[in-house]
């Protein structure tokens, strides 16, 4: 308990601790669980996955399917927008920080979202792809490392990043290595090819 005590009582913001980070994490793990398994296999964070399925529908003519796909993509942008407004409005107020303003309005959409019944699902997913829009943009740190809580690539991104010199080291010794054997193959086998003339 002590410990957890010094972690909320540190200098940093708690909004860059890692139990937030990964409460956030299991939340927009969650989010898109919840719209592509419950609400038609529509994305709520991953939007390249929402594009791709979008063009897919677009090329293939299906324009029935088009705007379950563009709906999510268009609220994401506007949840990015509507993040950064309420930073730049309330972030010198005292009484309450902005990221709590972004998380109550989140919890205030997905708990709306619980109610709303299936054929619905356009609107839910657009309010879940919002709310996911405003955490992402909000919570962009975890003891000052980029940080993405809605998605996994940023991070993966982040963490591959850091270990690209060791691997590129690797990987230069092994080629050196195959490279040397090749090159003995190659000689070995035109000695025989040059045996024979």
């Amino acid at each position: 308990m002590k410990k957890l005590r010094m972690h909320y009582c540190s200098k940093k913001q708690m909004s860059e601790s890692f139990l937030t980070a990964a409460f956030l994490s299991v939340s927009g793990g969650l989010q898109d669980m919840y719209t592509y398994i419950s609400r038609g296999h529509v994305f709520a964070n991953a939007q390249t996955g929402n594009i791709v399925l979008l063009s897919q529908h677009i090329f293939a003519g299906n324009w029935a399917d088009v705007m379950r796909y563009l709906m999510p993509v268009l609220s994401f942008m506007f949840g990015v927008a509507a993040a950064t407004e309420i930073r730049q409005h309330f972030q010198n107020i005292g009484r309450i920080h902005w990221r709590q303003i972004v998380i109550l309005i989140e919890m205030s959409m997905l708990f709306l979202v619980g109610f709303l019944p299936g054929k619905m699902d356009l609107v839910a997913n657009a309010f879940v792809s919002f709310s996911c829009a405003m955490q992402v943009q909000t919570f962009r740190k975890v003891d000052s490392y980029a940080f993405a809580s809605t998605m996994c690539i940023g991070n993966i991104r982040s963490e591959w990043k850091h270990s690209v010199p060791i691997v590129s080291h690797i990987i230069a010794r092994f080629c050196t290595k195959l490279f040397i054997i090749l090159e003995s193959l190659f000689y070995l086998h035109l000695e025989q090819v040059l045996a024979v003339f």
